[in-house]
């Protein structure tokens, strides 16, 4: 049997030692616990392929909530042990995920049994490209995340590494497109070479080329001397062009040339020079729709899309927000010269519910403001920025009494709405799913004022 790593979550301790000593003695890596609490800190800290637990836990997480949870985060293989008489709990574990089920008292060869298949199933699933912790993926990658989402990103991510192949990385901002660029670069065989990267939106064509491809003396107002491009410069390395799709046409052009000849020409020269780079470009637009639109050039993006890496924005991946929580502390207590250690649940709570439209960066700007203002080594609500937590507004919640009778449920909810909105009436009518034309009609039947105009301007 290969070596593996298996999680044993079991609250007898009689089958939990048979479990460990029979895993150890045919070579496999076990960690065990009596605590469904204990096990799912380890499964949001560690991959294991395998997971063996009882369905059945003393304490308020049990082994099917295990199961769920763990196979939102990533795919593991899970075989759960029930007493005789719970098949249909078995069955459920089966319809949710579960590898097998088998009941107590097992026989240790169907528990050998199955383990080689679930290693059969992991090996086919992950091809080993998977780093087994955080600890590792941070390592290997620069990546915190231990989500599915982010850890299949990583699995490609590094078959990319591997060639030589052309990579479009495609994400909202904030994401952490150059971060992934740079773990491609690390893990492939052009790591010890230059990585070079650029932003293409930040400057004009004329610098741009001049950025990229080098000039000569004289090519433009200010060419006090040649200058060497970062193509010449990234020669046997990586060029990460960031914001890709918003290169002109003309600029376009020559990075296409480089891509299909290996060579370009610098901005007020006659001679070609021989480029051997590899291209990971990355942008925030739909390159499609700007093909379509013909603002960016299709033999170029068919050329960059070789492979293609989509960036999931954090509100699609927030299991890992309490990971990355813990590294901007850690990072910053070093930065700040802080020493906070933990922060209240309160916070976690609320950074899980905000969604993070800066994504990556967003939640790394505010842990570093809030570390700054909390004095402590416990961070508290009182020190988040007022754009992540809950708007609740200033309004009660509408309590409706049982036999109200609906004109009266429609006035107080409608003129609810209405404060909340300041007097927005157009605004109400969408949050209340109901026509402008009907709150208009209710408002100058009840003399209601509202403060504002119907458009809220």
């Amino acid at each position: 049997m290969d070596k593996a790593r298996v999680l044993i979550v079991e609250d007898e301790d009689i089958y939990r030692k048979i479990l460990c000593n029979t895993l150890r003695e045919h070579g496999i890596e076990v960690q065990a616990t009596d605590s469904g609490e204990e096990a799912w800190e380890l499964i949001k800290q560690q991959r294991f392929p395998v997971i063996i637990s009882d369905i059945r836990l003393s304490g308020n997480i049990s082994g099917m909530d295990l199961l769920r949870d763990a196979k939102e985060l990533y795919d593991p293989s899970i075989l759960m042990i029930t007493a005789f008489g719970e098949i249909e709990m078995a069955v459920e574990a089966m319809r949710l995920g579960a590898f097998s089920y088998i009941t107590k008292p097992f026989e240790v060869e169907d528990i050998l049994a199955n383990l080689d298949r679930m290693m059969l199933q992991q090996r086919s699933i992950s091809d080993h490209l998977l780093p087994s912790n955080v600890e590792e993926l941070s390592q290997r990658t620069g990546i915190i995340g231990n989500s599915k989402k982010m850890c299949d990103l990583v699995n490609i991510a590094l078959k990319a590494a591997r060639s030589d192949a052309t990579i479009l990385i495609t994400g909202e901002s904030g994401t952490g497109k150059e971060l992934i660029a740079k773990a491609i670069y690390m893990n492939s065989s052009r790591k010890n070479k230059e990585f070079v990267a650029i932003n293409c939106a930040t400057l004009t064509d004329e610098f741009l080329e001049s950025a990229l491809f080098g000039h000569v003396k004289g090519s433009y107002t200010g060419a006090m001397k040649d200058k060497i491009g970062l193509f010449e410069k990234a020669d046997g390395g990586t060029l990460f062009m960031d914001e890709v799709g918003d290169t002109s046409k003309s600029i376009q052009a020559k990075i296409l040339r480089v891509l299909q000849e290996g060579e370009f020409i610098p901005l007020g020269s006659t001679d070609t020079k021989k480029a051997n780079v590899r291209i990971i470009a990355a942008t925030n637009k739909d390159l499609l729709q700007s093909v379509e639109k013909n603002e960016f050039r299709e033999d170029l993006y068919y050329r960059l899309n070789v492979i293609n890496i989509a960036m999931p924005p954090l509100r699609e991946r927030k299991s890992d927000i309490p990971l990355l929580i813990n590294h901007f502390i850690k990072k910053n207590n070093v930065k700040l010269n802080k020493k906070v250690i933990r922060i209240a649940p309160e916070i976690e709570e609320i950074l899980m519910d905000y969604d993070w439209p800066g994504n990556v960066r967003e939640l790394e700007n505010v842990i570093e403001r809030t570390m700054v203002l909390c004095s402590g080594n416990k961070l508290a609500k009182k020190h988040l920025p007022g754009c992540v937590l809950p708007q609740k507004g200033d309004i009660p919640p509408i309590t409706i009494a049982p036999g109200t009778s609906w004109k009266e449920a429609e006035k107080e909810l409608i003129m609810k709405t209405l404060q909340l909105t300041r007097g927005n009436k157009q605004e109400a009518a969408k949050m209340l799913g109901i026509s402008l034309r009907k709150i208009e009609y209710r408002v100058k039947e009840w003399g209601i004022a509202c403060a504002s105009k119907t458009n809220g301007t």
